[in-house]
């Protein structure tokens, strides 16, 4: 364990947070943290984002924080359930993290950060300008703009990664008329690319889209292959209907 990474994962019981917690106990010396019991980990820490010294005493020691935890609904109201914790409690996070001078944020962000483009258009780049189409997108894109200042005025590398649909294929398979085929990223894919956002040296500050393999590269993936040495592994034609 001594030669291992100390990782804090945030919102471990979610979806993405199930995801990745098998994988990360084998890789990490992980430090799983949730509002709620999570599965798979009994021994995990039960806090708050808005409880600030409670996140103080969670990332004591930690060398990378995946911080995952937010309300995810994009139909949620923003004062009675967005801003407690995903702008108040995001930025309670950070600054524990920078507190306890853990090295690097890997922060979950989402491509409904840019989904008020019009679908027709060619492929979205990192770099072009977020559209957010709900307010849930819009408190996203404020935690990469966050995670922005706080490596600029602090010793911290920051990579936030727009993370495409993570439900799970089922065994009737994906409708082509639903998002999953621009922006599915599966179980496999979603552990290799945040492994390499964890591990791979000094990416500074990076923001990357994360998907599968899909039927149009609808959002692009050139920063993630380039930086990160991602390359998804799934396909998300080998759930879908044959197309009528």
């Amino acid at each position: 364990m001594a030669d291992r990474l100390n990782v804090l994962l945030t919102g471990a019981a979610g979806r993405v947070g199930q995801m990745l917690l098998p994988s990360f106990k084998e890789r990490y010396a992980l430090r799983a943290f949730d509002r709620v019991p999570v599965p798979g980990d009994p021994a995990a820490l039960r806090g708050d984002l808005e409880d600030a010294e409670g996140l103080r005493q969670a990332m004591a020691g930690v060398d990378v924080l995946v911080h995952l935890a937010a309300d995810p609904n994009p139909f949620a109201k923003f004062r009675e359930e967005l801003v407690g914790p995903n702008i108040v409690g995001l930025y309670n996070a950070f600054q524990a993290a920078v507190e306890a001078k853990v090295r690097r944020v890997v922060y979950a962000s989402s491509v409904q950060t840019v989904m008020a483009r019009p679908f027709e258009t060619d492929s979205v780049d990192v770099n072009d300008p977020p559209r957010p189409h709900t307010l849930y997108g819009a408190t996203k894109h404020f935690g990469e703009v966050l995670g922005r200042w706080f490596h600029d005025h602090h010793p911290l590398e920051f990579v936030a990664l727009r993370l495409g649909g993570t439900c799970k294929a089922k065994p009737e398979g994906f409708a082509w008329k639903s998002e999953a085929p621009w922006n599915w990223l599966s179980d496999r894919d979603a552990v290799q690319l945040f492994t390499k956002a964890i591990e791979t040296p000094g990416v500074g500050f990076l923001v990357a889209f994360g998907r599968s393999k899909t039927v149009r590269e609808y959002m692009s993936l050139r920063t993630a292959r380039e930086v990160l040495g991602y390359e998804p592994q799934d396909d998300v034609r080998a759930h879908l209907p044959p197309r009528e």
